[in-house]
């Protein structure tokens, strides 16, 4: 499975099976549509990642005290520069007080599909000028902090991230409860302030049983996920159809086919994550 792939080859072929099954043949020829089709949606939403990851971008100031990221949901803004000076996150004011000097970012309500989030400034501007505000940030869609507790019986010491938009597709984390960090290690058997993490499932040493725990990872929005599992379902059955409009079977009954080079259902599916123009 490329790291860039949108649905798993598992998923594909249970939406191909049906009630007669589908066997390991054709397996290679499945994983190829299902990376070709991911960089098709990737490409048709503008988006060159929809997991976590940092991102540095150069603007153009525009005099003002407001600019929005290109890409979204941001998770965390790690600096900001402008003409060569950083600026600060802006203070949490008192109760009925102006923010203080310095930036704010407009959160994500944690909900796909999101939208470009603006970027503030506070008793300052950005001064116009030509790729003179840097800004580094983080952005992708992130389940961040999910409670969980490592089960306190025998092994397995597992815990399977809840996913709720979306199919795990990446780590971004664990924490214990009072915020300090386990590390991710490779192999079954991490010591204690330890995990592995494998398609979602996080393992974790008898040492940590019982702990409470904070889980952080990636998903593939539901929507888009579905979106490409039904895109390779319809380019792996078109095989046996190449060029056809419609086939008449036995003079009477006509099948016919779509030729669109995206099917319309998969196009109402992704429409809402397609990157918009930044205001």
């Amino acid at each position: 499975m490329a790291a860039s792939d949108l649905a798993a080859l598992a998923d594909v072929k249970t939406w191909l099976s049906g009630s007669s099954g589908i066997g390991s043949t054709d397996d290679a020829l499945i994983a190829r549509l299902i990376t070709d089709v991911s960089g098709a949606i990737s490409a048709y939403l503008g988006r060159p990642s929809l997991i976590p990851r940092a991102f540095t971008e150069q603007l153009d100031g525009n005099g003002k005290g407001r600019l929005f990221l290109q890409h979204y949901p941001v998770l965390q803004l790690d600096a900001l520069v402008v003409d060569n000076v950083a600026v600060p996150a802006a203070p949490l004011p008192a109760a009925g007080a102006p923010h203080g000097r310095g930036y704010l970012l407009e959160p994500w309500d944690g909900l796909p599909p999101g939208r470009p989030q603006a970027l503030d400034l506070f008793d300052l501007a950005f001064r116009k000028g030509r790729q003179n505000v840097v800004v580094s940030y983080s952005a992708g869609y992130a389940v961040q902090s999910e409670a969980a507790a490592v089960p306190a019986a025998p092994s397995p010491y597992t815990v399977t991230a809840a996913a709720p938009f979306g199919p795990w597709a990446s780590d971004a984390g664990v924490a214990y409860a009072d915020g300090a960090a386990l590390v991710a290690v490779a192999g079954n058997n991490p010591a204690a302030g330890q995990y592995n993490v494998s398609a979602g499932i996080y393992t974790f040493a008898a040492a940590d049983a019982g702990a409470a725990v904070l889980i952080s990872y990636g998903f593939i929005p539901a929507a888009i996920n579905n979106a490409c599992i039904e895109w390779v379902a319809e380019r792996y059955r078109y095989r046996t159809r190449v060029g056809q409009n419609a086939q008449t079977v036995q003079g009477q009954m006509t099948a016919s086919y779509s030729l669109k080079d995206m099917p319309d259902f998969v196009r109402a599916s992704l429409d809402p994550y397609r990157r918009v123009a930044v205001p």
